[in-house]
């Protein structure tokens, strides 16, 4: 399905995409955290059955923070792998709006000459 916004519509993700931005940040620490446990708890000598508990529970994370960020392309968002709080949405012709975590509202994406942004992505 191929998605395409305009101004409104894309102002209107903003919440949404908030949210999931919150999410994804609250799965980053949660995964931070437990990876700081594992490493200890290796350095430690901790049992077999306590590291495979530790283990799960990072799978876990792990796998929710992948959830998270399908739940932006249900929505025809483009994670930007080079700023990972940064979401590029499309719109019509090509052109697109970016959003980042934190902002207030979203920001058309400009190309060369001051053009809207053409990508191969949408």
């Amino acid at each position: 399905m191929k998605f395409a916004y305009d101004w409104d519509e894309a102002s209107r993700l903003v919440p949404l995409l908030e949210a999931i931005f919150t999410e994804v940040h609250d799965r980053r620490v949660r995964i931070a955290s437990i990876e700081k446990d594992l490493a200890r708890m290796k350095h430690e000598g901790a049992p077999a059955a306590a590291l495979a508990d530790v283990v799960g529970r990072l799978a876990v994370q792990r796998r929710e923070l992948r959830l998270s960020r399908r739940e932006f392309e249900h929505l025809g968002c483009v994670v930007d792998d080079s700023i990972p709080n940064r979401v590029v949405i499309p719109a019509p012709r090509g052109r697109g709006f970016s959003y980042e975590h934190g902002d207030r509202e979203v920001r058309l994406e400009l190309g060369v000459e001051g053009e809207a942004l053409e990508s191969g992505v949408f």
